[in-house]
Formats: C-alpha cells, sequence, structure tokens
C-alpha cells in the first residue's frame, strides 16, 4: 500500500517562469521538454544544481557556456525571478497528505532558489523529507536518485507515489518501480492521489 508521496516542485507545487526566463535570456523560443533537457546535460547549470558551483561562478559558466550578451548582474537578477509563489492550494493540499502519507521533496535546484523559497515562503517546513539536487549530488532523470530515495525512505518501490511535471523524470521514477505521474498543479497532484487515499484510509 503506498505510504509515500514525493513531490517535484517547481511547475507541480511553485509558480515558476522558468521557460519565459530562460528563453528571454537565450534570445529564442525553447519548448519545456526541450528545455528540461537542456537543465540536465549543460555543463553549467549541472554543475550548479549538484552543488559543485555557487550562484557567481554559475552565472559566469552559463553566459560562457551559451554565448550571451548580458552582464552576470542582470542574469542573476533573471535566475531568481525564474521561482515565484507556491501554487493555489498547495498549502491546503499538502496539509490534507500529510495526515495520511509520509511527505518528500525531490527537486533539481539549486541553494539561490532554496533560499528564496525558504526566506519569502518557509515553503521546505511542509516536508518530512528533502531530496534536493544540490545537497545530494544527484539530478533528476538520473536513475540513482530515485534509487537514493527508495533506499533513503526505506520504502518499496511500488509504496511510492512520485510526482513531476518533466515527462522524463516520470519515465525515470516509473523504471526503478515509483508509481509516477506527471502533473502541473497541486489540485492535479489531488486528483490523482484520490485513490490512493480511499484505499488508505478505507473510504
Amino acid at each position: 500500500m503506498v505510504s509515500h508521496i514525493v513531490s517535484d516542485m517547481g511547475g507541480v507545487l511553485v509558480q515558476i517562469e522558468w521557460q519565459q526566463r530562460v528563453a528571454a535570456l537565450l534570445g529564442r523560443p525553447i519548448s519545456l521538454d526541450e528545455l528540461h533537457h537542456l537543465w540536465v546535460t549543460a555543463a553549467s547549470t549541472l554543475a550548479f544544481e549538484t552543488g559543485q558551483t555557487d550562484f557567481a561562478e554559475f552565472a559566469q559558466a552559463f553566459i560562457a557556456e551559451f554565448d550571451l550578451s548580458v552582464s552576470a548582474e542582470h542574469f542573476m537578477g533573471e535566475f531568481l525571478q525564474v521561482v515565484q509563489a507556491p501554487m493555489p492550494n498547495c498549502q491546503t493540499v499538502l496539509a490534507a497528505l500529510k495526515q495520511d502519507f509520509h511527505l518528500s521533496l525531490l527537486s533539481n535546484t539549486n541553494p539561490a532558489h532554496y533560499d528564496r523559497l525558504q526566506s519569502r515562503y518557509g515553503f521546505f517546513e511542509q516536508f518530512d523529507e528533502l531530496f534536493l539536487s544540490f545537497q545530494i549530488g544527484l539530478m533528476k532523470p538520473d536513475e540513482q536518485i530515485f534509487h537514493h530515495v527508495i533506499t533513503t525512505l526505506g520504502a518499496k518501490p511500488e509504496d511510492i507515489v512520485f510526482f513531476d511535471d518533466g515527462r522524463r523524470n516520470v519515465e525515470a521514477a516509473r523504471s526503478t518501480g515509483i508509481q509516477a505521474f506527471q502533473v502541473d498543479s497541486p489540485d492535479a497532484l489531488w486528483q490523482v492521489m484520490q485513490p490512493f487515499l480511499a484505499a488508505k484510509t478505507g473510504t
């Protein structure tokens, strides 16, 4: 029986302007699927979101890697704006699910966005466990990050439900035996959880 919920952050629980901001910096349109792929293959983002570089180093490296004509200060300001506020009903949905499930967050993220969300909203206090890429040195969709989650939680893969807005991340989670779903809001997550909630509570 499902006992653990593991959720992505941006695009599922937190509003982001990731696609818009990065497209503006790159000077070209970029699809969400392409952006997900770029983020885990570009050397600059991979290093930053696995804890190998600081914010200033990341800004310089990204500008150089993509040959951008912007200052580091401008880039850093735009990058901070990628992360906005928690989505509507986020806190309500998490609080309701926490009554019956262990809640974890699994996110490709970095210290800059972590500090912004924590200082403004105390966002991370809602979770029982945090799996943050910059702290553990792994990024989705690497299957190793899902094996790390399974081992740390001490749960069977089939007893974990994972939510993400990225197709590749969902597919990677499923390959490890985790039940995974692609969603884009707390309300969508809540709807998917209804059968699991009914099974858990016997209603």
